[in-house]
């Protein structure tokens, strides 16, 4: 028996998963780390969300984190703002043009969602979504 079966099926449903999510988002002017980013901002932004948490929230570097806000900046689906309170940090807002683009992605990640686990029944996606839990806990 292989013994990097788990790791290769888990790289195989990852690598298909993103080939799927980059084909539902590609006439959305974003990539899909971009757009689980805006909706991660959306539905928080309220907290008062600065780069730092993003960069904690999506595991990546604070250049990685830059790079994709500016980039959304750019397009016009977000702005960053110095609060009143606080001069050194900028917290993160969705423009208007920006909450109907997350209405978008959400309904593509919910496709996606529905695609990965279509050949299980509910009872197996539950048993896999706490299966992964426990690993993504251990590591």
């Amino acid at each position: 028996m292989d013994k990097m079966v788990v790791s290769n099926l888990l790289r195989s449903i990852m690598n298909k998963s993103r080939e799927s999510m980059e084909q539902r988002v590609k006439d959305m002017d974003v990539t899909p780390q971009q757009g689980r980013m805006i909706s991660y901002i959306a539905q928080n932004e309220d907290k008062g969300l600065i780069q730092k948490d993003l960069a904690e929230v999506f595991q990546r570097r604070g250049a990685s984190i830059t790079s994709m806000l500016q980039g959304l900046e750019k397009k016009g689906y977000i702005e960053r703002r110095i609060p009143a309170d606080n001069e050194r940090q900028k917290n993160i807002y969705v423009l208007p043009k920006g909450k109907a683009l997350v209405d978008e992605t959400n309904e593509a990640f919910y496709a996606a969602e529905k695609e990965l686990v279509h050949a299980l029944n509910e009872e197996e996606v539950q048993q896999l979504t706490e299966l992964l839990r426990k690993i993504d806990r251990s590591l």
